[in-house]
C-alpha cells in the first residue's frame, strides 16, 4: 500500500510539473501544447517507475543477476526525439519549433525525476524551464531582436545589356552578405543574363531600388529562395 501511494504521488507530481511549461506553450500557440507536454512528462514518469518496480530481479540460489532500473529509463531520452522532431518545422531558411521540442525533452526529464523520486530536481527543473520560456523570450524580443535581423535568401534573375556587365557584377559583390550559384551567360552577343542566389538583410523593395539605378537592365525578377 505504501508503494502504491508513493507511485501515485510521483505520477501526480509529474503531471503538475509538466503542466507548467505546457500551459506556456499552449498560450503562445505552439504546435505541441498543454496536453502533449503533460503526456510526455506522465509517460516518462511511468516508464521510470516501471523500470524500478516492474522488473525486479528475484534472486534464487540457481540464478545470479542484478536489477538495472536505468535500462528502460535510458531509452526515454532517445524515444522523446521522435516526438520532438515532429514539432520542428522548416520553411525555406526559417526553422521553427525547436524550443517546443526542447521543452518536451525537458518535460521527459522532469517525468523521469519524479519517477525515481528526485522531487527537488523535478521541481527546480520545472521552475527553471518557466523562467527560460518567459523571461528569456522577453529578453530576446525587447533587446536582442532589435540588434539582430535575420538574413534572407533571394533568387535574382537579370537580363541586361553587355555594357553594364561590370556595374551589375559590382552590385552583387558590394551589396550582399553572400552570393551563391552566380551564373553569367551571354546571349546574341549583346545581352547578358545573370542568375544568382544571394543572402541579405535587405527587403524586396530595397533590392529593387538598388538595381533600378542601372539603365541597361531590360528585365529583373527577384523572389525568396527556398532550399
Amino acid at each position: 500500500m505504501e508503494v502504491n501511494l508513493i507511485i501515485l504521488f510521483r505520477v501526480v507530481l509529474a503531471v503538475v510539473l509538466s503542466f507548467i511549461p505546457g500551459i506556456e506553450r499552449e498560450m503562445t500557440g505552439k504546435f505541441a501544447g498543454l496536453r502533449t507536454h503533460i503526456l510526455v512528462g506522465l509517460g516518462a514518469c511511468v516508464f521510470t517507475i516501471l523500470s524500478i518496480y516492474g522488473f525486479e530481479m528475484h534472486i534464487t540460489p540457481d540464478t545470479i543477476g542484478t536489477n538495472d532500473p536505468a535500462r528502460i529509463a535510458a531509452q526515454i531520452i532517445t524515444g522523446i526525439g521522435f516526438i520532438g522532431a515532429g514539432t520542428v518545422m522548416r520553411h525555406g531558411s526559417n526553422v521553427s519549433g525547436i524550443t517546443t521540442a526542447a521543452t518536451l525533452w525537458v518535460c521527459a526529464s522532469m517525468g523521469m525525476s519524479c519517477g525515481c523520486g528526485q522531487y527537488f530536481v523535478a521541481i527546480i527543473t520545472s521552475l527553471a524551464t518557466l523562467v527560460v520560456l518567459i523571461l528569456i523570450r522577453r529578453l530576446e524580443k525587447n533587446i536582442l531582436s532589435k540588434r539582430k535581423k535575420s538574413y534572407t535568401l533571394y533568387e535574382i534573375s537579370i537580363s541586361a545589356s553587355l555594357k553594364d556587365c561590370d556595374i551589375i557584377q559590382s552590385i552583387f559583390e558590394n551589396n550582399f552578405h553572400k552570393v551563391f550559384k552566380f551564373n553569367k551567360k551571354l546571349v546574341n552577343h549583346v545581352e547578358l543574363r545573370f542568375a544568382a542566389v544571394v543572402s541579405t538583410k535587405k527587403s524586396l523593395i530595397e533590392l529593387n531600388d538598388i538595381f533600378k539605378k542601372v539603365i541597361g537592365i531590360e528585365s529583373i525578377e527577384i523572389r525568396e529562395y527556398y532550399e
